[in-house]
């Protein structure tokens, strides 16, 4: 008879539930950490409706590749308090700090999708130095999320027992944030950003992505994808290795 020797696997990470204020908000949020010291930190925002959930598989590949990362649902989303509102950045911020704290790595980079890449955005503005690179997604500008906002009011919409699920959204302080800003301007000057956008994304055209690598400072880099549509670089292997270079790179 052969006996089968049972190979010891290390684990690759663990994950720990944390809740984080915002505003006087709880944040949920799922810290992943690996099993030696990290060699950084990354936050993933995630996008308009969605949560912190179907960013988790990022934020394993993360944690393998030795780092820190932080997985959170915004205001009005999944577990978290609230609506979302104005806000939006300074959950980004309170979770950027919170997952700083609790790592100890000795930097933080952060990675957002649409709506999460907007306040992703006007959070790097507010609080320079707080990420060390950014990785954009597909960003939703204001144009677009009004176009979301107004898909909401729709009867089809406000009649739908499921549509909560997908968020909670204070329409009158969204419409006055969008209305007097431009993710353009705000990103002006960030440095360090890597992008990734689909040819065939019906949500957010392409050329918002085009504006922001204009303007953001170098190094940059725009990753085009031709097709997979508006989820299609939060899917992409090919956007999620590049993510992991590009942090580490430039940590």
């Amino acid at each position: 008879m052969v006996e089968l020797a049972h190979a010891h696997v290390e684990p690759r990470w663990c994950v720990r539930e944390m809740i984080v204020a915002a505003d006087g908000l709880r944040l949920a949020a799922l810290l992943f950490s690996p099993p030696a010291p990290p060699r950084g930190a990354l936050l993933i925002c995630h996008g308009a409706g969605s949560t912190k959930e179907n960013h988790a598989i990022m934020a394993e590949q993360a944690a393998a590749a030795g780092l820190a990362a932080m997985v959170f649902d915004f205001r009005g989303h999944g577990a978290s308090d609230g609506a979302m509102d104005a806000g939006g950045e300074h959950d980004v911020i309170a979770c950027g700090e919170a997952l700083a704290s609790a790592s100890r790595a000795p930097w933080l980079a952060a990675r957002g999708s649409s709506m999460g890449a907007n306040s992703m955005l006007r959070a790097a503005h507010a609080r320079p130095g707080l990420f060390r690179s950014l990785v954009v997604l597909c960003p939703a500008d204001e144009a677009a999320l009004l176009r979301g906002l107004d898909a909401l009011r729709r009867p089809a919409a406000r009649d739908d027992p499921d549509a909560g699920q997908f968020g909670r959204f204070d329409q009158k302080s969204l419409r006055r944030l969008l209305s007097t800003s431009s993710i353009v301007e705000i990103a002006r000057g960030l440095p360090r950003v890597l992008l990734a956008h689909a040819f065939d994304d019906a949500s957010v055209p392409f050329s918002v992505s085009l504006e922001l690598a204009c303007v953001v400072t170098p190094p940059t880099r725009l990753i085009a994808l031709a097709e997979g549509g508006h989820r299609g670089p939060q899917r992409s292997p090919e956007v999620a290795r590049a993510t992991l270079e590009w942090v580490i790179e430039n940590g």
